[in-house]
């Protein structure tokens, strides 16, 4: 019995997308709809299921077109680098009490 190389495809080396999302937009962008959609049904109690329906389908509409654009207009990372960007500080504020600095002398 002879041994043989076989090859084993390891992946589909493609950039997966959906409707134009990129991989992870596809996850948020469900994860918002959803969520609109439940919200959309929790207000159909207070106010008009029609009115509350059209309102939640509006959002995740919404919410979705912007998926899109940070899908195009910043890549695969963009959301994650947005909402990472938002959550660092502004501006960095040091101050040193000048007077407890440790002052090195010679022996």
């Amino acid at each position: 019995m002879e041994n043989k190389m076989v090859k084993i495809p390891k992946a589909l080396q493609k950039d997966v997308s959906f409707l134009g999302l990129r991989a992870k937009y596809v996850d948020q962008a469900f994860k918002g709809s959803f969520l609109s959609l439940m919200v959309g049904l929790f207000l159909s109690t207070v106010i008009p299921t029609f009115l509350s329906l059209l309102l939640s389908f509006c959002t995740a509409a919404l919410y979705i077109a912007l998926m899109l654009f940070y899908s195009k207009a910043y890549g695969e990372n963009g959301f994650i680098k947005s909402q990472a960007d938002r959550k660092g500080p502004d501006t960095i504020k040091g101050h040193v009490n000048k007077k407890m600095l440790v002052l090195w002398k010679k022996d």
